[in-house]
C-alpha cells in the first residue's frame, strides 16, 4: 500500500490517481515565455550556444554553457561561465583564464572541448573537496589534458573533469566507454538512495532488443547507470517509461532533482523530429533560405525540428512521460522552428519573484533561442507556478479525482489548486471501503493558491497512519499538488 511521508505529493503522474474512479484529466502544462535574460554577442560566443547547466549556491547561481560558431568552427567549442544573484539578471565575469585570439578578457573557462559539457555539484558528504564539482563530456580518453585548451576529438567515452571551486577544472578519467554519449549527459547524487545516477544517450531501433549497442541504430534514447562510490558503475540500461509509450527519438534528457523535494526527479528531454524530405510546408515555414543553407552541410540540419516534453520519476529508473509537448518553438519568426530549439538548462529550476505585485513566487526555467541561425543566440526565461509542470483538470461539468488507498504522516494538509469564480473543489476523506469518515468533508474551496490550508471539522492528525482515500469533486478547477505537514 502507498505511504505518503510529510512533504510534497505532486500530480505529475498517475501514482496517486485511482484511474477507475477518476473522471478528471491528468495533463501536462506549458510554461509562460517571459523575457530574454542574455544575448550572446561577444566575439567568442558564435551562433551555436547550447547545453546550459545551472547550479544553485549559497546566495547565487552558477551557469555553464557551450559557445561556438556554426559557420566557422576553427575556434572549436568553448565552455563559458556566468553568475546571477536572483535568476533574473545574469553577469558574464571576465575571468582571465583562457586566451581567445590574443586576449583573456572573456568568460571562457575551457577552450576547445569535444562537446556535451555538463556540471554537477556533488552533495555526497564523503566527496573530497577537490572533486566537489564534476563535469561530464564525451571524448576519446587522452592520457593527459590541459583544461585551458582541451583540443581533443569527441568520441564514445564519457569522461569526467573535477574542480574544487567550480571554475578551474582538472582531468579525472573515463566513467564509461561504449556509447555515443553525444548529448548533454547528466550526473546526480541522490541523497535518499546514496547513489550516483548518470543519464546518457543510446541508439536503438524500434522493435529491436533495447540492450543493443549497435551504433548504426537510428532511434535516440536514454540510459541510466548507477554507482555507490563513483568508481564502480553498473551497466547502462534503458530507462523505463510507464505505460504503452511510442518509441520516438529523445535528443537530451535534462534530468534533475526537483529542488523543493529531492525525492522526486524531473526531466525535460528535447524530442527530435526529422522529416525525410523537403516539402512545400518547408517553403512556407519561417527561415526557409537559412534552412536550405543548413542542409548544405547535413540534410537533417534543415529537415529536423525539436520540441520539449516533461517526465518525472520517483526512483530514477521508471519514468512517467507526457507525449504532448510542454514547450514548442512558438510563433514562427525568422530564426526558429529549427533543429536546436527547446533545450532547457539542466538544473535550471529557480524560484524567482513574480512580475506582479503580491503574487507568489514563480519557477523559472531557461532555454536557448536562435540556435545555429547566424544571429546572436538568446537565453529565454520561461515560468511555471510552483509544482505546476502537470495537473489534474476538470472542465465546467463536475468531475472526480480519487486517490488509491494510502496512509500518510502529518498533522495538516495544504492544496496547490485554482478554480474559476464559479468553479469549486470539495474534498472528502473516505475509509478503505470508500465510506465517508465523519468529520472529514471540507467546505467549498475556491480561489487560486499554491498553498491553501485545508480545514476539516476534526483534526487531520487523527487519521495519520490509517488507510484512507481522498475524493476530490472538481468543477472548472485544477489541482497541481498537495502537501502533508
Amino acid at each position: 500500500m502507498i505511504h505518503q511521508e510529510k512533504g510534497l505529493v505532486p500530480f505529475w503522474d498517475d501514482y496517486m490517481i485511482d484511474k477507475e474512479a477518476t473522471t478528471a484529466t491528468l495533463s501536462v502544462n506549458k510554461p509562460t515565455k517571459t523575457d530574454v535574460v542574455m544575448r550572446f554577442d561577444n566575439a567568442w560566443d558564435g551562433d551555436g550556444n547550447d547545453f546550459f547547466t545551472i547550479i544553485k549556491e549559497d546566495g547565487f547561481y552558477r551557469m555553464y554553457y557551450e559557445a561556438w560558431s556554426c559557420s566557422d568552427f576553427s575556434e572549436g567549442i568553448n565552455v563559458c561561465y556566468a553568475e546571477s544573484r536572483d535568476g533574473l539578471s545574469w553577469e558574464r565575469p571576465k575571468l582571465n583564464i583562457c586566451d581567445f585570439k590574443g586576449s583573456t578578457d572573456n568568460n571562457i573557462i575551457i577552450r576547445r572541448i569535444p562537446d556535451n559539457f555538463t556540471v554537477m555539484k556533488d552533495t555526497n558528504p564523503n566527496c573530497p573537496p577537490s572533486m566537489r564539482y564534476k563535469a561530464l563530456l564525451s571524448s576519446t580518453e587522452p592520457t593527459s589534458v590541459s583544461t585551458k585548451n582541451f583540443n581533443k576529438e569527441r568520441g564514445n567515452s564519457l569522461v569526467c573533469l573535477v574542480s574544487e571551486d567550480g571554475i578551474h577544472f582538472n582531468w579525472h578519467g573515463a566513467i564509461w566507454t561504449g556509447f555515443a554519449c553525444d548529448t548533454q549527459n547528466t550526473l546526480h547524487y541522490n541523497e535518499h538512495t546514496k547513489k550516483y545516477y548518470c543519464y546518457i544517450r543510446d541508439y536503438h531501433k524500434v522493435d529491436e532488443d533495447p540492450t543493443s549497442t549497435k551504433n548504426e541504430s537510428d532511434v535516440r534514447g536514454i540510459r541510466v547507470l548507477e554507482s555507490e562510490d563513483f568508481v564502480h558503475w553498473s551497466e547502462p540500461k534503458p530507462i523505463s517509461f510507464l505505460g504503452d509509450k511510442e518509441d520516438y527519438p529523445l535528443y537530451t534528457n535534462c534530468v534533475t532533482a526537483y529542488p523543493f523535494d529531492t525525492r522526486y526527479y524531473v526531466g525535460f528531454p528535447t524530442r527530435y523530429v526529422e522529416r525525410k524530405a523537403w516539402s512545400k510546408n518547408y517553403d512556407r515555414l519561417c527561415g526557409a533560405e537559412k534552412r536550405k543553407e543548413r542542409m548544405a552541410k547535413y540534410p537533417r540540419y534543415g529537415l529536423a525540428v525539436t520540441d520539449c516534453i516533461f517526465m518525472s520519476s520517483r526512483d530514477n529508473v521508471n519514468w512517467y512521460r507526457f507525449d504532448e509537448a510542454c514547450i514548442t518553438p512558438g510563433p514562427e519568426e525568422p530564426n526558429n522552428w529549427v533543429y536546436g530549439d527547446c533545450y532547457p538548462a539542466v538544473g535550471g529550476i529557480i524560484e524567482t519573484p513574480s512580475r506582479f505585485l503580491g503574487e507568489p513566487n514563480e519557477l523559472s526555467i531557461y532555454l536557448n533561442n536562435h540556435h545555429q541561425m547566424g544571429v546572436p543566440p538568446e537565453l529565454v526565461r520561461y515560468t511555471y507556478r510552483k509544482d505546476g509542470f502537470a495537473s489534474v483538470k476538470s472542465g465546467y461539468a463536475p468531475s472526480i479525482l480519487q486517490t488509491p488507498p494510502f496512509s500518510f504522516d502529518g498533522e495538516s494538509l495544504s492544496l496547490n489548486f485554482k478554480t474559476s469564480a464559479r468553479g469549486s473543489v470539495y474534498l472528502q476523506i473516505l475509509d478503505e471501503n470508500n465510506e465517508l469518515i465523519d468529520g472529514y468533508s471540507t467546505c467549498e474551496l475556491f480561489g487560486d493558491s499554491v498553498e491553501r490550508t485545508v480545514d476539516f471539522e476534526k483534526p487531520l492528525s487523527e487519521l495519520a497512519e490509517k488507510t484512507v482515500v481522498f475524493r476530490f469533486t472538481m468543477q472548472d478547477a485544477e489541482i497541481y499538488s498537495m502537501r502533508f505537514c
